[in-house]
């Protein structure tokens, strides 16, 4: 009894050195990101008075996210992880609290509004996936899918409890959700402090080894990332290079980003079709309960099977079954079709993140994290960016339900194409993976 016991324990994530600290920064950086997030387009919406300056507004922050992170994976990769991350975290807390004040002192006018957002997203884009790119010096390669497969249902939870508890405080005063994302940007950095990362040299996706275990931490060797070159853009151009030369990641990014921007596309008709017609916030918020329930019940699921899935084939059915979720939506188009659907599309995405990022980021090359993660999000965000004014442009022309047809129709030239891909195809489970090319 006492050796299962142990043998459960040494089976946790959170029995890593470093996973609690990592996993309080990410976990309190996204959570300070969930409850401004549906603030951000009643706010928009507000003080513009136009719902397709809304739409565009939010096809301007996902435009500045991608244009920063184009350089941002380079950056991460040259610098410490830690110290990054706590560069996030404060220059997060202090837009948000500026905001806040800016709301209480009467002086919150549109454009400071769009220029503290767009000046979020760029930090954002910038440095938000340093916690990504140091996950796998905290837990190793051969436990990133289960990590992954927990991040799903960690972000579910948060976004589920962030959301209405944003639009709870907007109810009370539109600036207190502006000061609670700020505090939890800061209890994020205050996470972050402790936070020890192993060397990078000592954490390779090629060794089997737990780079969280009696390795060398960042600190003693100065946090420098190992084979650094002097020049930013000779670092810029290798990493996009590496990504470039991989058939396998070009030919994920362009299917999955074609099912992201249509899922993406329809979370925008949803909220900006609520907004419009004038819908509480906090009953927009919860139009998001059936994604979040449905990820935190996938996550559970896909932490038990993630190994034993043949990768390709998992993915290929998923974008199907991704298309055919929506299905509700479009033929009922009411408030409970759009949670059905949400529930039913978010039930396989843990597994779908386990499969695809597992496989691409546990066979990345750890001082290439950064770079890689950033030409991957890089790709998935353009295709995602425009989602927002493709919403607010087509709505009043299609309807909600025929621009809901019209999204399913590329999530099904999505799956369509991946099963088609023979690289994608014939990805095996993740106990095969060392011996297939990515």
């Amino acid at each position: 009894m006492r050796h299962a016991e142990s043998m459960k324990e040494s089976n946790s994530l959170f029995s890593l050195p470093n996973y609690p600290a990592w996993f309080g920064a990410d976990t309190f950086l996204l959570a300070g990101s969930a409850i401004h997030w549906i603030v951000i387009s009643v706010m928009a919406y507000q003080l513009s008075g136009s719902i397709t300056v809304a739409g565009w507004f939010s096809t301007a922050r996902g435009i500045m996210s991608v244009i920063t992170q184009v350089t941002g994976g380079t950056f991460i990769d040259r610098h410490d992880h830690r110290t990054l991350i706590l560069v996030q975290a404060g220059s997060c807390a202090l837009i948000w609290f500026t905001m806040g004040m800016l709301h209480v002192a009467g002086l919150l006018t549109f454009p400071l509004f769009a220029g503290l957002c767009l000046t979020s997203s760029a930090v954002f884009g910038f440095l938000g996936g340093t916690t990504n790119a140091s996950l796998i010096r905290v837990v190793g390669p051969s436990r990133y899918a289960q990590a992954e497969s927990l991040n799903q249902g960690r972000d579910a939870a948060v976004n589920t409890a962030g959301s209405p508890l944003g639009a709870a405080l907007f109810g009370v005063n539109q600036a207190f959700p502006f000061f609670a994302s700020a505090v939890c940007d800061a209890v994020a950095f205050v996470s972050a402090l402790f936070l020890h990362l192993p060397d990078i040299s000592e954490a390779s996706p090629t060794s089997p080894e737990n780079p969280g275990e009696g390795t060398m931490t960042s600190a003693q060797t100065g946090g420098q990332p190992a084979n650094k070159s002097p020049s930013f853009l000779i670092d810029l151009i290798d990493g996009w290079r590496w990504v470039l030369a991989s058939k396998t990641i070009v030919s994920a990014v362009g299917i999955v980003g074609l099912c992201q921007f249509a899922v993406f596309a329809l979370h925008q008709a949803v909220n900006l079709s609520l907004v419009q017609m004038g819908t509480d916030p906090l009953l927009i918020s919860l139009s998001n309960v059936g994604m979040a329930a449905g990820t935190m019940v996938g996550s559970v699921v896909s932490m038990r099977i993630c190994n034993n899935i043949p990768a390709g084939r998992g993915i290929v059915a998923i974008l199907a079954l991704t298309a055919v979720s929506y299905l509700p939506m479009a033929l009922w188009q009411n408030y409970p079709a759009i949670i059905v659907s949400t529930f039913l599309s978010s039930l396989p995405m843990p597994l779908f993140a386990a499969l695809a990022n597992g496989f691409v980021f546990s066979k990345t090359p750890v001082d290439k994290q950064g770079r890689t993660r950033s030409a991957v999000m890089t790709a998935v965000m353009l295709f995602a960016s425009g989602s927002g004014a493709l919403a607010g442009e087509l709505i009043p022309r299609l309807g909600f339900g025929g621009f809901v047809y019209v999204m399913i129709a590329l999530m099904t030239l999505s799956a369509t194409l991946a099963a088609l891909n023979p690289r994608i195809r014939r990805i095996p489970a993740s106990p095969e993976w060392p011996n297939v090319p990515l």
